[in-house]
Order: structure tokens, then sequence, then C-alpha cells
């Protein structure tokens, strides 16, 4: 069998449709876009940050023997409407609301309402937050922040002086029954009246929301 007979065997690749055809088009040329539009979009936030600084350079080159030109309008602007912009956001107690459905949801709305105020504005520095998103908004066209969930655990040291045998006791109960949360590490006794002092660990696994403001390049 000759080779042009082992060719003329093989199955010829099928054609392809026209609307498959189509979408890999369009996903390539969405994707020779977006590589375009990142790299405009760098190049104006990098003026941008230049005008905020009073940086003019690019506009007004500077004259061999001549004063720098700086201009401080895009600065200017932009801290002239932050106050305006977090008085919206961060002005009332609560930077967030949930509204109830129907009268049995009061309670819960209003429990949610404290929980995640309380998480953002005290567990997190809320106003920061707020406050770096926005300008970056401004200056970079973009804000964000990034979210997470953060568990870790946390050790605490505790020391108790002159316990009686009684409640030594009851406090060597509470250790067994933690199921290794609890340690005691040292223990003493006088031998005058039998005083106890011990000095023990706690472990926690606090679990809470964190937040933070991602720069942006």
């Amino acid at each position: 069998m000759t080779d042009h007979e082992q060719t003329g065997d093989r199955e010829k690749p099928g054609r392809m449709e026209l609307t498959t055809l189509q979408a890999m088009l369009s996903a390539e040329k969405a994707n020779a876009l977006a590589g375009l539009n990142a790299s405009s979009l760098a190049s104006e936030r990098a003026d941008a940050m230049a005008y905020y600084l009073g940086d003019m350079e690019k506009d007004m080159p500077t004259q061999p023997g001549r004063s720098k030109t700086v201009s401080t309008d895009v600065a200017d602007i932009i801290e002239g409407l932050m106050p305006q912009l977090m008085d919206i956001f961060a002005g009332s107690d609560e930077v967030v609301r949930f509204e109830p459905i129907g009268p049995e949801d009061e309670e819960a709305a209003q429990q949610e309402t404290d929980y995640v105020n309380h998480v953002f504005m005290q567990q997190n520095p809320g106003f920061m937050i707020l406050y770096s998103f926005v300008k970056d908004a401004l200056l970079q066209k973009v804000g964000v922040v990034k979210v997470w969930w953060d568990e870790r655990e946390e050790e605490t040291r505790e020391t108790y002086y002159d316990l009686t045998e009684e409640q030594f006791a009851l406090l060597a109960q509470d250790v067994q029954d933690s199921n290794g949360a609890m340690e005691i590490v040292a223990h003493t006794m006088r031998t005058q009246d039998g005083a106890v002092s011990i000095e023990m660990t706690k472990e926690a696994e606090p679990a809470k929301t964190s937040a933070d403001e991602e720069a942006v390049y």
C-alpha cells in the first residue's frame, strides 16, 4: 500500500459550524481589546496620579533654566469632593441597614443591622476602608475592597491565686471538660493553709469578617 493510499483512508476534519467560529473570533477579539484597554488604563492612572501630585511635566515640560510647572487642580477637586461623599457613606451610625419584610422580621433585621455595622466599623477600620475606596474610585477610576472570613486560634493565659480546695476542684473539672481547650500549665500549693495558685491557658477559635481596601495600580 502506498503512502498516498494510507493518507486517503484517514478521516478528514469536520467543517466548523459558523456560530462556533464566530464565538471563537469574538473571544479572541475581546481578549485583544482587553489587553489594549488595560494598557491604556494603566497609562491613564499613572497620569492621574501625576496630576494629583501636581506634576505637569507631561503637558508642560520644564524648559531649561525655568521653573517647573505645578498645578493642584486635580488634588483640590478630589479633596473637595471627599467630605461630601464620605458623609453619604459614613455620615450616620448605620453604614448598612437591613429592612424587614414583615413585622415578624423586625427584630432579626435590627440584629443583623447592628452586627454588620459593628463588624465593619468596630472590628475593622470601616471609615478608612471607605475613605480609600472612594478616593481610589475618583483618582484611579476604580475602587476595590476585599472581604474575607478570618479564622485563627487565639490563646489567653490566666493566673488564679489563693484558691481553696473546692475552687481548685471546680476549675480543674472545667479544664477536664474542655476537651483540650484549657490547660493548667503550672500550679503551687502553700503548705500552711493549703491555698492553691495556678496558671492556665485557654484556647479559642474566633472567626470574624475582615475587610481591607485593595490598592489599584
